[in-house]
């Protein structure tokens, strides 16, 4: 069976945007710092104590209102929010 899961990265807008720039980036994919690569190193060291049996793992970083890391599964296509930043 597949294993693996997809993990989506929404960083929040800066609240200086406009609503205009807001609505037109919101959920578009986000090309800035912090790394996608980083931010997946820090989700896998904190779910698992040997993140070596992954060998399957995806992601997207994006822009949206609120921020939050959310995760979908292969078996599950519903996205599972993991943690809303505030």
């Amino acid at each position: 069976p597949e294993s693996g899961a997809h993990l989506t990265f929404v960083i929040p807008m800066p609240k200086s945007w406009s609503k205009k720039k807001r609505i037109e980036m919101n959920g578009k994919p986000h090309q800035q710092r912090p790394d996608v690569d980083n931010l997946i190193k820090a989700v896998m060291d904190a779910i698992f104590d040997e993140d070596c049996r992954v060998w399957n793992i995806s992601a997207s970083k994006i822009w949206g209102e609120q921020g939050k890391i959310g995760v979908t599964l292969p078996e599950n296509t519903e996205n599972h929010e993991l943690i809303t930043i505030r």
